[in-house]
Parts: C-alpha cells; sequence; structure tokens
C-alpha cells in the first residue's frame, strides 16, 4: 500500500524538481499471448487514432498527472484543477520532452539519493525562494554536481545581496556564467574586495557585473584583476569617478591590441587628432568597443546631416554608439521640421539625442501638435522606416 500523503505527496521515485528524475515513461507493452485480448487492443488503438477529436475531448489532466508525471491520485486531484485550461497532452508532452533533453546535461543526478541528496536541497533553495522551475534551470545551466555540493547553498547566499535578493537575477545571470556557483568563494571574495576598493565600485555595480556579458571578471583571479585595471587606467579616467566602471568594462571585454586598432580607426578613417580620441575615450570608454561599421555610419550622419565636427563628437561621444536609424534620424527629422517652422529653440542636437524616448515625445511633439499636426507621423513614419529594414 502506498505510503500516506502526510508523508511524502509524490510516489517513490517521484520528480522533486522539474528534471525527470522520475518521469514515468509508459513501458513498452507486453507480449499478446491472447488473440480475443490481442484483437480487442488492435481495435481500441485503431479507434483513438482515427478520431483524434475524441481522444482530445476525452483528455483527463488528473489521469495525465497521474500516469505521466507519477503523482499519487489524491495529489492530482488536488492539482488538476490549476491545470484546467490544458485539453490535450500536447503542450504538457512538449514540456516533459523539454525538460527530459535537460537530463543529457544532468545525468548524475540519476544517482543521487531522494531522501538524503535532492529533497533537502530543494527544500533549501526553496527557503532562499527558489521556485521549482528555477531549481531546473540552475541544474540544466550548472549541471548535477553544482546541485550536489555543499557549496551550493552557502554560494548562492553570497551572491544574494548583490542582487537586491533577486533569485531570478541569480538564474538569470547563469546563463551567461554558469561558474558563477562553482567557482572558489576565496578567490571570488578577494577579487570582489580588489575591485571594491581599486575599483571603486559600488556593491549594486557587482550585481550588475554578475548579470552582464562582463560577470567572468567576478570569477578572475586578483591578479587577472590588476591587470585589468591598470588598462583601464590607460583611458585616463580617475578610479573615483563613476566612468571608470565603463573603463574596467573597456579593458576587460577587448584585448589590448583590439583597443589600439580602434583607436587608430579614429585617427586614421575618421581624421581625429589624437587628442580627440583621448577626449572621447576619457569621457565614455567603452567608445572603443563598438564596431567599427557603427562609428562610421553615425560619424558620417553626424557630419554631413547634422553638421558637427569632430571637437564637437569628442565630446559627446555616446552619439556614435546610438542606433541611427532607431534614435538619431528620427529625432533630426523632427528638429528639422520644427526649425522650418521657427518653432525650434536652439537645443543642440546631442542634447534631444541624449534624452529618453518618453521625454523627447513630451518636450518636442506634444507640444507642438496643434501648430504641427503631422509632426508625431513624421516621427513614427521614420521609426517605422527603421523596423521595416
Amino acid at each position: 500500500a502506498p505510503p500516506p500523503e502526510e508523508s511524502s505527496p509524490h510516489r517513490p521515485g517521484a520528480a522533486i524538481l522539474p528534471l525527470p528524475l522520475a518521469l514515468s515513461i509508459p513501458p513498452p507493452p507486453l507480449p499478446c499471448t491472447d488473440s480475443r485480448t490481442c484483437a480487442s487492443t488492435t481495435a481500441s488503438a485503431d479507434a483513438t487514432s482515427a478520431s483524434p477529436a475524441a481522444s482530445a475531448g476525452a483528455f483527463s489532466v488528473e489521469d495525465y498527472l497521474v500516469s505521466r508525471c507519477n503523482l499519487y491520485p489524491n495529489v492530482a486531484a488536488r492539482v488538476a484543477p490549476e491545470l484546467s485550461a490544458i485539453r490535450s497532452p500536447s503542450k504538457p508532452d512538449a514540456v516533459l520532452a523539454f525538460l527530459a533533453s535537460a537530463l543529457e546535461f544532468s545525468t548524475p543526478l540519476i544517482a543521487c539519493s531522494v531522501l538524503r541528496t535532492l529533497a533537502p536541497r530543494a527544500d533549501e533553495l526553496r527557503a532562499l525562494g527558489f521556485t521549482t522551475f528555477q531549481m531546473g534551470l540552475l541544474v540544466a545551466r550548472c549541471g548535477a554536481a553544482v546541485f550536489r555540493s555543499r557549496e551550493l547553498i552557502s554560494t548562492v547566499q553570497f551572491w544574494l545581496p548583490y542582487l537586491r535578493g533577486r533569485v531570478d537575477k541569480l538564474v538569470a545571470a547563469l546563463k551567461g556564467n554558469p561558474g558563477l556557483l562553482s567557482a572558489d568563494l576565496r578567490t571570488v571574495r578577494s577579487t570582489i574586495a580588489l575591485l571594491l576598493e581599486e575599483g571603486t565600485l559600488s556593491d549594486d555595480d557587482v550585481g550588475w557585473f554578475a548579470i552582464s556579458y562582463c560577470s567572468k571578471l567576478l570569477i578572475a583571479s586578483p591578479e587577472e584583476v590588476d591587470d585589468v585595471l591598470a588598462r583601464a587606467d590607460e583611458f585616463g579616467v580617475p578610479r573615483k569617478t563613476r566612468a571608470f566602471k565603463d573603463a574596467i568594462i573597456a579593458a576587460f571585454s577587448a584585448k589590448p591590441e583590439r583597443l589600439a586598432w580602434k583607436a587608430a580607426f579614429f585617427r586614421d578613417e575618421l581624421g581625429w587628432t589624437e587628442a580627440q580620441v583621448k577626449t572621447a575615450a576619457a569621457k565614455m570608454p567603452t567608445l572603443l568597443t563598438v564596431s567599427a561599421e557603427r562609428l562610421r555610419r553615425n560619424w558620417e550622419f553626424l557630419t554631413t546631416e547634422v553638421g558637427m565636427d569632430a571637437e564637437r563628437v569628442a565630446n559627446f561621444p555616446a552619439l556614435l554608439r546610438y542606433d541611427l536609424e532607431g534614435r538619431l534620424v528620427p529625432r533630426f527629422q523632427v528638429m528639422r521640421v520644427l526649425q522650418a517652422r521657427r518653432l525650434w529653440r536652439g537645443r543642440d542636437f546631442n542634447n534631444i539625442a541624449a534624452i529618453t524616448e518618453e521625454d523627447f515625445v513630451a518636450k518636442f511633439i506634444r507640444p507642438f501638435l496643434v501648430k504641427v499636426p503631422n509632426l508625431a507621423k513624421v516621427y513614427e513614419a521614420a521609426i517605422v522606416k527603421k523596423e521595416a529594414q
């Protein structure tokens, strides 16, 4: 007889995590020895396949949970109302197939003890705010060894304060850098202490790095971080300024020879002076990581259409990073329409390019709709043209 519900809401071997630790895969049919039974079974199967609509109409979530998810009937009866929108097995079958594919990366979990390892670890993670689905993502992204590790909970507890307690952000960070949960915490603590003290980063900055493409910097050795900080200093940005964070990002994300090539690109192809390159790099170090194609196209637009020179662009380097068709061109067209109607108030283009979309519409479109009824259409048409490209 099965154990009472209070002792275990699942059958023995039922999946605790959203991974197929014990997905009830129907076994192959036993050989049929009774000709009458075989004929009856075959006829039944033919009738079912011949009438998919009837089969779909007879679908029972409760039966599905018992037969495919290995739940006790009383548990399935309690859960089924929450899944009443499911009308056929196609969607849950697809979910189970997806979860089964995750087992490819986590096969060692099969050898784990549910009572001694899996269930206690799941309970500990739930206490930290993990959902069952998030636990499944953790296993799929980091592997079974990390899930079984005795250090997992302390490592999760280490990272969560930097992410303001957001489990969803930690799970998202693991997609780009699963090593966050397997790195040696002693090394990580030394690295982060170095970034906080020498790199003048804040705890929020550390959290930002964790979910960015630079997250591997957080698990690098202190020696590697020292090298990154030294290269960041070459941008000429004081360490006590917020811009030094961008210098760290640029130094870490691009090799020195790549940064040198990009600086030469400004001088040789755009005609900038060495001083102008240094000015722009000091104001926005990540400018040297922007693709040459974007730099070239934005530069051509700013000089030929807007009428800006190198000195001015160097002092507002963000203009070279903005989306040309989605931001610069539409806003410049609005500016030209207002200038033609003598409604422009002398704002520089770099000012209107820098503000948010909401502020731009509030300040430069809505106030002029009475005098220029088609202004919004001009702006929207430019954006639609960009999206259609």
